[in-house]
């Protein structure tokens, strides 16, 4: 088996589903309690904490965890809009489902909201971002990795930007990011993560939340995660982002093999397929996306899960709506869209044989655009 669908989610690390058994099984107090068994959840978490603290160079003062990151952007984002007096909003038009709903939704109230337009390869306009940013921009919310293309956004100048207005919060949707790439964190404020993208558990994220930063959180309940996150923690969850945390921070330096492995894969397809387009920027850490012509995406998909090799067509958040934004935004026309296929790569692809899978997809290819109309 061949699994290239890494940005949809990853193998849980060993080391992981072993921390997560461990709070099942054994230390399965309520952290909260001051027992025994409550104060050996609280170490698991406070340990775990320590780790994805260390993955982002924060704190763990820093850390609040949540479900996932849907959650964490939603924490982050309604947590500002709702207890800001400013009504201007600003994203980009690239942006994960769970942003974009909530920028919607905002719109609709009557907030100011703008859009950034992106390059042909999914990076933000500075120059637009430059010109629309005002004293009364509550929010601007950027992801670092776009989870479709690859793209690298351009954090390090954004955050130039926002020093010019100290008032104006700045969140990441790091989702795509983390333990790929190193985030330099000082003008971010807010900053979301997701532990199944890094050999995790799915159903647990965390939300960076910068220290002495005003930040009053929309969902209080008993006090847990300093307020910020109310709900008995999830000391499973937490353990196996813990854990998976812990092996991402010690694996970051080492990102290069999959990227040359993208890069592999990327060239042997243009070398087989002389139609088919490669939409990824070159220095996508993980993520290649690729449209060949007169072919339906998912069919593509289905062929290759009878050779055992797995990707999808997109965002797993979006691919079953059959909508393509961010393919739109870049200028990919529908015709292509429809042809597009996302592969991403993951620590258990250091050694595939990207020739294979690249003569596999291009026999497939050639096989069902045989078939078109």
């Amino acid at each position: 088996m061949i699994y290239l669908d890494n940005s949809s989610t990853t193998r849980p690390h060993p080391l992981a589903v072993k921390a997560t058994l461990l709070a099942l099984e054994e230390n399965f107090g309520n952290p909260s309690s001051l027992h025994r068994l409550g104060l050996q959840a609280e170490k698991m978490v406070k340990e775990a904490r320590q780790e994805v603290a260390r993955l982002i160079n924060a704190t763990p003062e820093e850390i609040v965890f949540t479900s996932g990151g849907t959650e964490s952007n939603h924490l982050a984002l309604r947590s500002v809009i709702e207890n800001s007096t400013d009504k201007h909003l600003i994203t980009s038009v690239v942006e994960h489902p769970s942003v974009m709903a909530v920028f919607e939704e905002f719109a609709k109230r009557g907030y100011k909201v703008t859009y950034l337009p992106v390059d042909h390869k999914g990076q933000v306009d500075i120059q637009t971002l430059k010109e629309c940013l005002g004293k009364d921009t509550a929010l601007v919310s950027i992801m670092a990795v776009n989870n479709e293309l690859g793209t690298i956004e351009p954090l390090a100048e954004i955050s130039e930007l926002l020093k010019a207005y100290p008032k104006t919060y700045f969140h990441v949707d790091a989702v795509q990011a983390v333990g790929k790439l190193s985030l330099d964190l000082d003008r971010i404020d807010l900053l979301s993560l997701s532990a199944h993208k890094i050999q995790g558990p799915k159903g647990i994220g965390a939300l960076y939340v910068k220290k002495n930063r005003n930040f009053i959180s929309i969902m209080p309940g008993g006090g847990q995660e300093r307020g910020y996150r109310g709900g008995t923690e999830n000391v499973p969850g937490i353990a196996g982002f813990g854990a998976a945390a812990e092996v991402a921070k010690k694996r970051l330096k080492e990102i290069g093999k999959l990227k040359e492995k993208k890069g592999e894969l990327a060239k042997y397809l243009q070398q087989l397929i002389s139609d088919c387009i490669i939409n990824s920027p070159e220095d996508s850490p993980t993520v290649l996306s690729v449209s060949f012509p007169k072919i339906k995406g998912e069919v593509l998909v289905h062929a290759l899960e009878d050779e055992e090799i797995y990707v999808s067509t997109g965002s797993a958040c979006s691919q079953k709506k059959n909508s393509h934004p961010v393919l739109s935004a870049i200028g990919v026309p529908k015709t292509l869209q429809e042809g597009t296929i996302r592969f991403s790569f993951g620590w258990e692809n250091e050694t595939v044989d990207s020739f294979w899978v690249a003569k596999t997809v291009a026999e497939k290819v050639k096989e069902l655009q045989s078939l078109w109309g």
